[in-house]
């Protein structure tokens, strides 16, 4: 007997009727393991198609982004304030919270820790202002930033009202000429 018929008597039980080109088909199926995941995969994917399409139990793409942007704007208390409520804040404790504020967003990183300016941001306590003095036009930058000078949006990181602090705050620091403070830049303000 020569190997080769060793061999072809050994899956003789497993050959298969189809024959291609003298080529005959042998039925080996694929290992256990394989196809018990094969098997979860699909009882997963009727369980999710169950538990979001048929059932209508899961949130959809839209239902759950609405849900998450809630929870968001909850967490950040980030809601748009009137125009009437976009006042100048000179009550004490308000601009204390400004000022804990700016130092809690790491304003000083850019404006020193008087306001007076560095390198990078410029000085907030003399009278000359780049983007206008009044109070609109402070919170305005620090709300929507000012990319070709650096200076970032602060509109989704922290509410109107705690901008409407920190804004008053720095309204407070024009006049105070704090020690190495920046040249003057932009325009005076009256």
């Amino acid at each position: 007997m020569s190997k080769e018929n060793n061999s072809t008597d050994r899956y003789d039980d497993k050959l298969m009727d189809h024959d291609y080109d003298g080529i005959r088909e042998l039925d080996n199926p694929p290992p256990r393991w394989i196809m018990a995941m094969f098997y979860i995969t699909i009882a997963i994917a009727i369980i999710y198609a169950a538990y979001y399409f048929w059932l209508g139990v899961g949130d959809n793409q839209d239902a759950e982004y609405a849900r998450k942007s809630k929870m968001h704007e909850q967490e950040y208390q980030i809601v748009n304030l009137s125009s009437e409520q976009l006042v100048l804040l000179t009550d004490v404790g308000e601009i204390e919270e400004g000022k804990a504020i700016f130092k809690e967003m790491n304003c000083f990183v850019c404006h020193g820790m008087n306001g007076e300016g560095n390198a990078i941001g410029p000085n907030l306590t003399d009278e000359f202002w780049i983007h206008g003095c009044g109070f609109q036009n402070v919170f305005n930058i620090i709300k929507n930033g000012e990319p070709l000078k650096g200076m970032a949006a602060f509109k989704g990181q922290i509410s109107d009202e705690k901008i409407q602090k920190v804004a008053s705050y720095i309204i407070t620091l024009k006049g105070t000429n704090p020690a190495n403070a920046k040249a003057p830049q932009g325009e005076k303000c009256e």
